[in-house]
């Protein structure tokens, strides 16, 4: 205060005023040099990489990786012309929301790890990008109307931004670019709600990103619904010749794996239903919830970005099949079997399907039935509808043998030793007696002279 009062005398006092308008100027001139110096030095790719952004690494190297790695930072991840204000306000922002995080060693790793700031239509508008880049000249004939063409592909650019989908909604790796011989370097870290890191970022260039938005009708097939009801923008289909041209190849490279139907894409589509669940349901943010965080609706951009699933919620498969086409190449059995369905579902398909079951199923030379391959552990040729019928859950006391026949062999010694009470809960006296009244002993002779034992 004494100092605020000393200032004030010195302006009133017609002796000492004009020194104090001199000393006042120098220190205004000061300050705002040192302002000017501190934000110059403070917008430079050295303050950003080797100072304020040194721990997270991997955002640094991928910028280096990429084609804008000459482009300023500060070019993409601030407003073009904005005004002083709110240049030194988002400079402010920065030191608090990043600096203290950085200094800390407090901030997740990687930074931004569902790419959620892409498809932020505030921090990351269009004119960021067209600041730079022409629709006009995004190859092809590039008019509007008229859709660019890489080969074979199909991308009307204006189509989707004048439903207001931003340029970053689908290049969100263009300036941290992590494909070819980048590697990132792995932290050891997990994200803040205790998932494992996942050191490289979702690419919605890919065929799934694609899908947030495209979709076959009815959402066939997906977990997550399209934001855009089918029909309302009649470009989000997913139909094949709205993205592709006639000689484009339609079965991926990883299709053409050896034995690829037989051996790989069961259990490669089970590993991409867990994770897509695993997702769905766990505690990562699934959609880019907008609405109520303090966003205009009115924005066409807000609209069309609220409620877009994130990659990470589309299943594969599903970007080229729907489940129809699963359940018809399975002979009309419901594929993926639906929840519930060991129980009765199951029971009327192996009555009447039995055909269409041994086309994933393997039939046992064993037991002669169907084999629940891969439910427990043994021999592709022994894990049989038995293996599962008659293992202790069901019959407790006994352990199954896969490679003992159950009909003639083992269940005479299952009922000898541990009782027939636990056969009775699925089974009436009528099962009984169809065998044991017509019993065939030519038939159990047969499977001995086989060395059953």
């Amino acid at each position: 205060m004494k100092l605020i009062r000393a200032i004030v005398d010195a302006f009133k006092n017609k002796r000492t005023r004009p020194r104090a308008i001199i000393w006042l100027g120098s220190v205004l001139t000061a300050l705002m040099l040192v302002v000017a110096i501190g934000v110059s030095i403070t917008t430079t790719y050295w303050f950003c990489a080797a100072v304020c952004h040194y721990p997270q690494i991997d955002a640094v190297t991928s910028y280096d990786n990429s084609t804008h790695t000459h482009v300023a930072c500060i070019t993409c991840h601030k407003q073009p012309g904005g005004d002083p204000v709110s240049f030194l306000m988002f400079k402010v922002e920065a030191l608090f929301k990043e600096g203290i995080p950085t200094v800390m060693r407090s901030s997740d790793l990687p930074i931004n790890p569902l790419s959620d700031l892409s498809m932020n239509p505030t921090k990351l508008p269009s004119y960021h990008c067209t600041q730079c880049h022409n629709l006009d000249n995004r190859g092809g004939a590039g008019m509007r109307g008229e859709p660019s063409t890489s080969p074979g592909i199909i991308m009307d650019h204006w189509a989707h931004t004048d439903k207001g989908i931003t340029c970053t909604a689908c290049h969100n790796r263009v300036g941290h670019y992590e494909g070819g011989d980048w590697t990132p370097y792995g932290y050891e870290l997990t994200y803040s709600y205790g998932v494992q890191n996942q050191p490289l970022h979702d690419d919605f260039m890919t065929m799934t990103a694609c899908y947030r938005c495209h979709r076959f009708g009815g959402d066939d097939g997906q977990i997550v619904s399209t934001p855009y009801p089918i029909g309302e923008y009649p470009g989000a289909t997913g139909e094949c010749a709205i993205c592709h041209t006639a000689n484009f190849d339609l079965v991926p490279e990883n299709h053409r794996q050896p034995h690829f139907v037989e051996d790989i894409h069961g259990p490669w589509y089970l590993e991409i239903a867990e994770d897509v669940r695993t997702f769905v349901e766990g505690p990562i943010p699934t959609y880019n919830d907008l609405e109520g965080k303090g966003y205009d609706m009115g924005d066409p951009s807000v609209r069309a970005l609220n409620g877009v699933p994130s990659v990470r919620a589309i299943n594969y498969c599903y970007t080229c099949h729907t489940t129809r086409f699963c359940d018809d190449c399975h002979g009309g059995i419901a594929m993926p079997h639906p929840d519930g369905y060991t129980m009765q579902p199951h029971i009327d398909d192996a009555t009447s399907h039995q055909e269409s079951c041994s086309i994933c199923h393997i039939v046992s030379s064993v037991n002669n039935t169907p084999a629940a391959a891969g439910s427990l552990a043994g021999t592709s040729a022994g894990d049989t509808c038995s293996a599962c019928h008659h293992r202790e859950q069901y019959v407790p006391g006994w352990e199954f043998d896969p490679n003992v026949n159950w009909e003639w062999i083992q269940h005479a010694q299952a009922a000898s030793e541990v009782g027939g009470e636990s056969c009775l809960e699925c089974h009436d006296m009528k099962t009984c007696e169809v065998c044991h009244v017509n019993f065939d002993r030519g038939e159990l002779a047969r499977w001995q002279s086989r060395g059953a034992p």
